[in-house]
């Protein structure tokens, strides 16, 4: 197997076990920032937006890999076991923050990327060229198009780190009854 085979199969687990389409079309995230998208109109409908992009993302990718390595630390090892367990072939609680933190870092990545795609693209044609005769009312129409895409991925790698920050609380929720019940019964063995 080769190092794009486990790519594909790491994307194609990740997107199983995230939902799927379903999932991500259920996610208040991702309606929210489709909101939060036209009401920034003014902002992504100009050349330039994507200096916010490549300005904010980042530092946000470094934080969030971080807090992902952390993450993956977190907890005894009995509290690890308790989090991977599974039924009736749900996803564990652990995938359910591994996803999590997953959709969120890629979803910086691809804004990161998309941007510096709208950056190298951002000159202006000549309007006797033959590329805007041929082309120009298609790349006057989709450039738009583009640019709100792009600011929407934007946005919702923002939001998403509510997502990832809820997922951590969560983990931090679990763990305390986690260590309140082993507590307890250490009290209880001692009597």
């Amino acid at each position: 197997m080769t190092t794009s085979d486990d790519s594909r199969n790491a994307l194609v687990l990740y997107w199983r076990n995230y939902g799927g389409i379903r999932a991500l079309l259920a996610s208040p995230f991702f309606w929210t920032a489709w909101v939060l998208t036209f009401l920034m109109f003014p902002s992504w409908t100009k050349a330039g937006w994507w200096d916010d992009v490549t300005s904010i993302m980042p530092n946000l990718l470094g934080f969030s890999l971080g807090g992902y390595a952390m993450f993956l630390a977190f907890g005894d090892k009995k509290f690890q076991e308790i989090l991977a367990h599974k039924e009736n072939g749900e996803t564990s609680a652990l995938m359910d923050v591994n996803c999590a933190f997953v959709h969120f870092i890629l979803l910086q990545i691809m804004s990161i990327v998309i941007a510096l795609i709208a950056k190298a693209y951002d000159f202006k044609l000549d309007p006797t060229s033959e590329i805007y005769l041929t082309f120009g009312e298609l790349i006057l129409f989709m450039t738009p198009i583009f640019y709100c895409i792009s600011y929407f991925v934007f946005t919702y790698a923002i939001l998403a780190t509510m997502a990832a920050t809820f997922a951590i609380f969560h983990s931090v929720c679990w763990y305390e009854v986690h260590i309140n019940l082993n507590s307890d019964e250490d009290i209880n063995s001692d009597k």
